[in-house]
């Protein structure tokens, strides 16, 4: 697999893009990403917009998802977070940065346990607490879990921001990532990669997580 990170954006948001033979999938769509991903498709002719995967719906994570949407990528969101992109002016008051254009999900994630894409497999961890809906991306071929912002290095989420939960968010945490193996990349949507086993060691949130 070919793993590729995008970094833009007011608030240097990750996105990232994924080929397995010549199906791409993306996970997430800051700002910019858009313009970064068409000239990376020119640069390779033939490959296959498999879809876009949204760990979650505030701005900075669905600024190019209508233009992504708009060339024929699929685009799938968890239903609890969907009205965040389909209405995005209602994060106006946590957005002093753009203007957001609405985007209709093409596909649900809520109830789904795992998503094929050509020959990338993906499974659904569904992880509320930063807010509602958001969701991480397991790829267990690869060893490889995104985790949008509910798991970084060396910290967590916010859980102040509208539906979130410090609870919900160490629930979540510890019943679906600080379990995964150890040596699991975590790519998240702010930062630089780490591991699970490195956030169990080190990350101070890991304890409180595991006893959520």
């Amino acid at each position: 697999m070919q793993l590729e990170l995008y970094c833009g954006g007011p608030v240097e948001t990750n996105g990232y893009w994924l080929r397995k033979g010549k199906t791409v999938l993306l996970i997430d769509a800051p700002m910019g990403m858009l313009q970064w991903a068409k000239a990376r498709q020119a640069r390779e002719p033939g490959l296959k917009w498999g879809g876009l995967l949204i760990t979650h719906g505030h701005w900075d994570h669905i600024g190019d998802a209508l233009g992504f949407q708009q060339l024929g990528m699929p685009v799938y969101a968890h239903r609890d977070g969907a009205l965040l992109i389909e209405k995005p002016e209602i994060q106006n008051p946590f957005n002093p940065f753009c203007e957001l254009q609405p985007c209709r999900p093409d596909g649900e994630l809520k109830g789904k346990t795992s998503l094929k894409f050509g020959e990338l497999e993906v499974r659904l961890l569904e992880c509320p607490g930063h807010c509602p809906g958001s969701v991480c991306f397991y790829v267990p071929d690869e060893k490889i879990v995104f985790t949008g912002d509910v798991l970084f290095a060396g910290a967590v989420g916010r859980w102040d921001l509208p539906g979130g939960s410090r609870e919900v968010l160490m629930g979540s945490i510890g019943k679906n990532l600080i379990v995964l193996p150890g040596e699991t990349r975590i790519l998240a949507g702010h930062g630089p990669e780490t591991t699970i086993l490195r956030e169990k060691q080190a990350n101070p949130f890991a304890g409180e997580a595991a006893r959520a």
